[in-house]
């Protein structure tokens, strides 16, 4: 029998998705380590969906997604993000993940390299291998609060280079970078002649700041900004998410979505429309509770002795593990065997964060309370060992 494809057998599977699997040997684990929110999905969304599956048309729609949902974009775009796209500009994708691939798939040639955050999100990377597009990280230190340095950026660009992924809010830090950053990095597209894929998944979850978009500045139709409904409104498995780009690069995208998935679910796209249509107070309401959930790990964190991120946006929350000398993937393995408490090793996002894991603040403060003190007394038991391993060497040494 022949082998499969030497793309496919070289990829790795997300090391999150590896934790939920071996999370589920306990059945009392506790988990923080998915990005899934635990609010129900708004009432009136739920209400467009049952009406459209009883009442309205129910079969495909055009690959780029229903019009009405694609003038509903705009309406949010005007609305949330201070821009006007055309709507043929705007193509309805599975989620934001979708959304990014065909966005590689129509930016990148087999061997072309893409920019992308170290620590940034793993599946990322991932698409672009399934293309054989090579990803190339660039980081984004905890010491300068997870924003870019221009001039390692800079030094990464060479001539198979052909686009910059950005993520703001970011997915694992929290960071959400101001106007002059994000200018820089468009900028930076502009000087080197690249495409910007601006991931805007958590536009609407900032708790300090502003959320910019990038296109607000856009000249010549190089930024292509993804947006989703999962976030925003509690609607991860409804999978409608959207891709905003010059009405070019959406002809393409739409030509590779043809293929792929045809177009998104006619029932979730009709629940789309009442999201982004209907009242938006239940996205003040989660955006502040989110922002507590915060402000109570940060707290109980420092009781604890845990050092951990101080994000402003999304709703995770980084804990330096570095104490244990264990990288982020046994130790997360060692504290769901000892704990039954589940996280995401920070190796899942990029080398820059080896020593940390992420905490998902998508579970309320009890489970949250529970979940930092387990992490924290593993991490001391860790720190203990390692100490109790090197007190011998030191001993001989000073003999």
């Amino acid at each position: 029998m022949r082998q499969l494809s030497k793309t496919v057998r070289g990829i790795q599977r997300s090391p999150i998705r590896a934790m939920k699997d071996a999370a589920a040997a306990y059945p009392d684990a506790i988990h923080l380590e998915l990005g899934q929110p635990d609010f129900p999905t708004p009432p009136h969304v739920i209400e467009a969906a049952c009406q459209a599956a009883q009442h309205e048309y129910t079969g495909y729609t055009a690959n780029a997604g229903m019009l009405a949902l694609r003038q509903a974009v705009v309406t949010k775009l005007e609305r949330e993000n201070g821009y006007t796209a055309p709507v043929d500009g705007i193509v309805v994708t599975i989620g934001a993940m979708e959304a990014v691939f065909a966005s590689m798939a129509v930016l990148l040639d087999p061997h072309d390299e893409v920019l992308i955050p170290n620590p940034g999100y793993g599946n990322f990377c991932m698409a672009a291998r399934v293309l054989s597009a090579k990803p190339i990280r660039y980081p984004a230190f905890p010491d300068r609060d997870f924003v870019p340095d221009m001039q390692l950026l800079e030094e990464l660009v060479t001539e198979r280079t052909r686009a910059l992924l950005v993520t703001s809010p970011s997915n694992p830090t929290g960071a959400v970078y101001d106007e002059q950053t994000l200018r820089d990095l468009y900028e930076f597209c502009v000087r080197h002649d690249l495409y910007m894929i601006s991931d805007e998944t958590y536009d609407q979850l900032v708790f300090e700041g502003e959320h910019i978009s990038p296109a607000r500045w856009d000249r010549d139709g190089r930024v292509v900004s993804i947006y989703t409904t999962s976030k925003t409104y509690a609607m991860t498995g409804w999978r409608v998410g959207f891709a905003v780009a010059s009405p070019e690069v959406a002809t393409a995208i739409i030509k590779v979505q043809e293929p792929i998935v045809s177009c998104v679910n006619t029932v979730a796209q009709h629940a789309a429309i009442g999201a982004l249509l209907g009242p938006q107070d239940c996205v003040d309401a989660m955006r502040n509770e989110y922002r507590q959930r915060r402000d109570l790990a940060v707290a109980l964190a420092d009781e604890l002795g845990l050092e951990v991120s101080y994000p402003h946006g999304a709703f995770y929350l980084l804990a330096n593990i570095s104490a244990s000398g264990q990288d982020s993937i046994p130790f997360s393995q060692g504290l769901l065997e000892a704990e039954h408490l589940a996280v995401a090793p920070g190796s899942s996002f990029g080398s820059v964060l080896d020593s940390y894991v992420r905490i998902s603040l998508c579970s309320g403060p009890a489970e949250l309370e529970e979940g930092l003190t387990r992490l924290a007394r593993h991490l001391r038991r860790q720190a203990r060992d390692l100490a109790k391993q090197k007190r011998p060497e030191a001993i001989r040494v000073t003999a």
